[in-house]
C-alpha cells in the first residue's frame, strides 16, 4: 500500500519498486478510486477513511494522493460489508451503508433502484436526470444512450470496494455533477482460493455465486474469476428477475516492478420485470400489477486492458484501452382511458356531456366488462384517449444497441517543486459510442391487467365492400402498428486534464486541477406514424394541419364492427393530404465544450485531525434521448417515442465544500462536511400526462446540505453512524406542461431531505457474528408535484431494520441468515402525484410498494486459500 506522503525521487523509487505489491488493487483504479487495506476488524462502515489510504485523483489507475490531501468527504464500502449484508445489487448496498444516499424505485424491480446522493440521481430508467458518474474497473458504466446505469450488469462478488467521491470533480468526466461512484475489483493475489455460495429464501429467490483466485509467482501473474446467478420471482406479480454475470481478470508484472499489465473481461445476461406504481385505491393489494408486461433484458460484453510503466524514479506512464458492447431490449405496456366515444372513422363522436352519456361511453375494467358508466357529471373529465371499444392500450417493443471504444493515456511526475513535495499529472481520454435505437408500437387490448397485442380488429376489408360474414369474409384485418422509431447516433467525448498537488508546508497541501471536455453528438433517423390512435387509416397532425392516409387503407373498403355497416374510404387521397406515414425527422448535430476547473486544500491540525475545502466545476452534455424528446409541442412517451431534435444546453455544476475528518484513539474515525452545489441549465423531464412529456432546460437548481459520520470498534463491537441533510430546490421559475407554476424555493421531487444510517456488529467468537443496520429516511415530494402545491403530493418517510447472522461450523463452511425489513414495514420510496387511474377514473397519487419482510439463508464453502471476500484493494 502506498501513501504518497513524500514526492522525492527516493520515495518515488520506492513506489516504483513496490509496484508488484500495488498491482493487487490496480493502484487507484482507472476511474480514480480509493485504495485501502481492508482490515479484518474494519467497522461495518468506514465513514472517515484512514489517512494511509490513497485516493485516485485521475481517470487512470495510477499513483494517487493520500486521503489527508483529498479535499472532499470520500466514503467507502468494502467487500466485507457486501458479503455480510448480501445485497442483491450495488444500489441496495450503498443505501444500506453510506450517508447522504437514499433510493427510490418506480419500476417495481429490485435491480431498478434510483440512487439519490446529495440530491443528485443515478438511475437505470430513462427520463431521470443523471448527476453521478459510475465506473467499474475503470470503465464508465453510464450508458451512452441516456447516461443511465444498469445495476444488473455489475457483479457484486467481483467487487473489492466501492468509493463515492463527492463534488463536481472535473477529473471524472461527464455527469460528475454531484459525485463519482467508483467500483474497484478483486484480483487473484489478494483473493487466492475458491468459494462457492448458494442462497435462497423469500419471493422465490435462488442464487448461486462463485469466485476463485490463482497466483503464479514463477511467471509474475495472477488470475481471478467470479460468477453470479440470481433468480427472484419478486414479491409483486410479474416482477421477477433473472441475472447472470461473469467476470475475469489476469495480471502480469515485470521482475523489476516497473511495468504492469492487466486484462479483464465482464459478461452479463439479464431479464427484469416490473409492474409500475399503483394508484392509492389499489394499494390494499400491494403485490398487484397495474399493467403488464414491462420487461427489460440487458446483455453486455466488456474487455479492458490497462497498463503502467515507470520511465525512471520520478516519471510514470499509464494508459487503458477498452471495448464495451451493450444490447438493451424493453417491452412496455402503455394503458390509456377507454372512453369508447368515437365514430367509426375514429373521430370524436361528441364533446357534450349529454352526448357522451348517450353514445356507448363506458370505461372498461381490466377483464373487459363495462364499469363506471359515464354520467354527465364525469363525462367531460374523462379526457379523450384515441381508442375504440375493442382497443384500449398499446405495447411498445424497443431495442437499443451500443458499441463503445475508449482509450486514455497520462503522464505523472513526482519531482519536487522548489524544494516542496509535488505530484503533477497530465493526460487525455477519448471514447466513441455508436448507438442504434429501434422501437415499434402495437395496438393492444387490456385483458386481466395484461396488454395483449392484437390485430386491428375494428377494421376488416372485403372484396365487395359489404359487411364481413361467413360467406363474405374479410381478407385483411389491417396493420396493428401505430408507429415506429429508428434512430442512430454517434457520440464522441474527448477530455484533456491535469492535476497538481503541492505540499506548501508539512501541514498544508493545495490541489489545482482542470479538464477541457469536448463532446459531439450526431444523429439521424425518423419517427414514423402509421395509424391514428385507434387504428384508423387517416389522421390530421395537430400542429401542421396536414392530413395523412395510410396507403394500406387508401382506395379500399373499410368496415367497422362498432358501427352500423360498411363504409368506403375516400377514392384516393384528397388534395393536400399525404399518402404514407407521418414522418418526423430526428436528425441533428450538436457540439458541447467547456473548461472545468477545481481548487482545493487540506490542512493538518495535528493529533490525527484535519480540515479541507474545495471548489469544483463540471458539466453534463445532453444525451441522444433528451435531444430527441425536447419539443413541448410533441411530447414523448418514455422510453418509447421521440419527436424532433431541438437543441438543449449543457448542464454546468459548481460545488463548494468545507469539512474535516480525523482519528480519535486507536479505532474511532469521524468526518463532517457542508456543501453547496448550484446547477445552471439543469435538464428535467416535464410530464404532460401519465406517460408523456419532454425534456427541457429549467434554469438553475441548488443542492445544499451537510453530512456527519463516525465509526468505531469497542472490544467485540463495531459501530457506525451516518447522518445526511440536503435541501434540493429549484432556483428558477418555470411552468410545467400541466400548468403548475414552479417558483424559486420549491423542492425538487423525489429527494428526501434527511437520512440516518446506524450500523452495528458483534463478534461472539471468531466463528459466530451478528450484525444489523437501521435506515431512517424522511418524507419527500412526489413526482408531478414540482410546484409543491398538492398537500397530498408527498411520500411518507420510513424506518427499516435489517439483520444478518454468520456462523462457521468448520474452517471451510459458513452458514448465513439475512432478514430484510425485520418489522415488515409497509412503505414506498417513489410517488407520482396527480395521475388518473385507468380503472376508476379517479385522479390520485400513485406509489410503488416497497418489499415486505424477506428472509434468506446462505451456505458458503471455501477452500484453497483465504476464502471468500478478501477486502484488499
Amino acid at each position: 500500500m502506498h501513501s504518497n506522503t513524500s514526492r522525492s525521487g527516493k520515495d518515488a523509487s520506492r513506489l516504483r519498486n513496490a509496484a508488484p505489491r500495488l498491482a493487487g488493487g490496480v493502484a487507484a483504479l482507472a476511474a480514480a478510486g480509493l485504495c485501502s487495506p481492508a482490515l479484518a476488524e474494519d467497522p461495518i462502515i468506514a465513514v472517515a477513511l484512514p489517512t494511509a489510504q490513497v485516493v485516485g485523483s485521475t481517470p487512470i489507475d495510477s499513483i494517487g494522493v493520500p486521503l489527508s490531501q483529498f479535499p472532499a468527504n470520500a466514503q467507502r464500502v468494502s467487500a466485507k460489508d457486501a458479503r455480510e449484508q448480501r445485497s442483491s445489487n450495488l444500489a441496495d448496498l450503498l443505501n444500506d451503508n453510506l450517508g447522504q444516499v437514499s433510493i427510490s424505485n418506480g419500476a417495481g424491480n429490485p435491480y431498478q433502484n434510483d440512487i439519490n446522493y446529495r440530491g443528485f440521481q443515478v438511475s437505470s430508467l430513462l427520463g431521470v436526470p443523471i448527476g453521478v458518474s459510475v465506473y467499474f474497473d475503470g470503465v464508465r458504466m453510464n450508458e451512452p444512450f441516456g447516461s443511465i446505469v444498469n445495476w444488473d450488469l455489475i457483479p457484486m462478488n467481483a467487487m473489492s470496494s466501492v468509493n463515492i467521491l463527492p463534488g463536481s470533480n472535473p477529473m471524472f468526466g461527464l455527469n460528475t455533477l454531484g459525485g463519482a461512484l467508483v467500483v474497484n475489483t478483486k484480483n487473484g493475489k489478494d483473493n487466492a482460493g475458491t468459494s462457492i455460495e448458494a442462497l435462497g429464501g423469500s419471493f422465490g429467490r435462488r442464487s448461486l455465486s462463485f469466485e476463485t483466485g490463482i497466483v503464479d509467482k514463477a511467471h509474475g501473474t495472477d488470475y481471478f474469476v467470479a460468477g453470479n446467478f440470481d433468480r427472484q420471482d419478486g414479491f409483486r406479480e410479474h416482477s421477477g428477475s433473472n441475472v447472470k454475470q461473469l467476470y475475469g481478470k489476469a495480471r502480469w508484472h515485470g521482475n523489476d516492478g516497473a511495468t504492469q499489465l492487466e486484462l479483464s473481461a465482464a459478461l452479463a445476461d439479464t431479464s427484469l420485470s416490473g409492474t409500475q406504481s399503483l394508484p392509492m385505491d389499489m394499494m390494499a393489494n400491494r403485490s398487484a400489477a397495474y399493467t403488464w408486461p414491462d420487461t427489460i433484458s440487458n446483455r453486455m460484453a466488456m474487455l479492458n486492458l490497462k497498463g503502467s510503466h515507470w520511465l525512471n524514479d520520478t516519471n510514470q506512464l499509464a494508459g487503458s484501452l477498452y471495448y464495451r458492447k451493450a444490447n438493451l431490449h424493453n417491452v412496455n405496456s402503455n394503458a390509456q382511458l377507454d372512453d369508447g366515444c368515437f365514430n367509426d372513422d375514429g373521430s370524436l363522436a361528441t364533446t357534450t356531456a349529454g352526448g357522451l352519456t348517450a353514445y356507448k361511453c363506458a370505461n372498461k375494467a381490466p377483464n373487459g366488462t363495462a364499469v363506471n358508466a359515464v354520467t354527465s357529471a364525469t363525462a367531460l373529465a374523462l379526457g379523450y384517449g384515441r381508442w375504440t371499444n375493442a382497443i384500449n392500450t398499446s405495447v411498445v417493443d424497443s431495442a437499443t444497441h451500443e458499441d463503445t471504444v475508449g482509450s486514455s493515456l497520462q503522464w505523472s511526475n513526482f519531482s519536487q517543486l522548489a524544494g516542496h513535495n509535488n505530484t503533477f499529472t497530465f493526460g487525455g481520454a477519448f471514447d466513441h459510442s455508436r448507438i442504434t435505437y429501434d422501437q415499434t408500437t402495437y395496438l393492444a387490448r387490456l385483458i386481466d391487467y395484461q396488454a395483449v397485442v392484437i390485430p386491428n380488429q375494428e377494421y376488416g376489408f372485403t372484396a365487395n365492400g359489404l359487411a364481413p360474414s361467413a360467406s363474405n369474409p374479410a381478407s385483411f384485418t389491417g396493420s396493428n402498428v401505430i408507429g415506429a422509431v429508428s434512430l442512430s447516433s454517434n457520440v464522441n467525448n474527448f477530455s484533456a486534464y491535469f492535476t497538481d498537488t503541492l505540499s506548501v508546508t508539512e501541514k498544508l497541501s493545495v490541489t489545482a486541477s482542470g479538464s477541457f471536455n469536448y463532446t459531439t453528438l450526431n444523429q439521424g433517423g425518423a419517427n414514423n406514424k402509421y395509424l391514428n390512435g385507434d387504428g384508423g387509416y387517416s389522421w390530421t397532425d395537430d400542429v401542421s394541419g396536414v392530413s395523412y392516409y395510410n396507403p394500406g387503407y387508401a382506395n379500399a373498403y373499410r368496415y367497422s364492427n362498432a358501427g352500423s355497416g360498411a363504409a368506403s374510404t375516400p377514392n384516393g387521397v384528397p388534395a393536400g393530404a399525404v399518402a404514407g406515414p407521418e414522418t418526423n425527422s430526428l436528425a441533428g448535430s450538436h457540439h458541447y465544450h467547456r473548461f472545468n476547473p477545481a481548487l482545493g486544500f487540506n490542512y493538518d491540525l495535528g493529533a490525527g485531525q484535519g480540515i479541507f475545502g474545495s471548489y469544483s466545476e463540471s458539466m453534463r452534455a445532453p444525451t441522444s434521448i433528451e435531444l430527441s424528446c425536447a419539443d413541448p409541442n410533441s411530447p414523448c412517451s418514455l422510453p418509447t417515442g421521440f419527436n424532433g431534435d431541438p437543441d438543449l444546453k449543457a448542464v454546468v455544476a459548481k460545488t463548494i465544500e468545507f469539512g474535516g475528518r480525523g482519528k480519535l484513539g486507536k479505532s474511532t474515525y469521524w468526518s463532517a462536511s457542508v456543501y453547496d452545489s448550484r446547477l445552471s441549465n439543469d435538464i428535467q423531464f416535464i410530464a404532460t400526462s401519465n406517460t408523456y412529456g419532454y425534456f427541457a432546460n429549467v434554469g438553475e437548481t441548488e443542492r445544499r446540505g451537510f453530512e456527519l459520520g463516525a465509526s468505531t470498534k469497542i472490544d467485540k463491537w463495531s459501530l457506525s453512524a451516518n447522518f445526511g441533510y440536503v435541501d434540493a430546490i429549484y432556483k428558477s421559475a418555470f411552468t410545467t406542461a400541466s400548468g403548475q407554476n414552479v417558483v424559486s424555493g420549491n423542492k425538487i421531487p423525489g429527494i428526501p431531505a434527511k437520512t440516518l444510517k446506524l450500523g452495528a456488529s458483534y463478534a461472539f467468537s471468531p466463528n459466530l457474528s451478528m450484525g444489523g443496520n437501521v435506515i431512517l429516511v424522511s418524507k419527500q415530494i412526489a413526482h408531478g408535484n414540482e410546484s409543491n402545491a398538492d398537500p397530498n403530493g408527498q411520500v411518507a418517510g420510513y424506518g427499516l431494520v435489517n439483520l444478518n447472522l454468520h456462523y462457521k461450523p468448520t474452517r471451510n463452511l459458513e452458514i448465513s441468515a439475512y432478514i430484510s425489513n425485520l418489522f415488515n414495514k409497509r412503505y414506498s420510496t417513489y410517488g407520482l402525484s396527480g395521475t388518473r387511474s385507468i380503472y376508476t377514473l379517479a385522479t390520485q397519487q400513485f406509489m410503488t410498494p416497497a418489499s415486505p419482510r424477506a428472509i434468506w439463508i446462505g451456505l458458503t464453502y471455501s477452500f484453497g486459500g483465504k476464502g471468500s471476500g478478501a477486502d484488499k484493494d
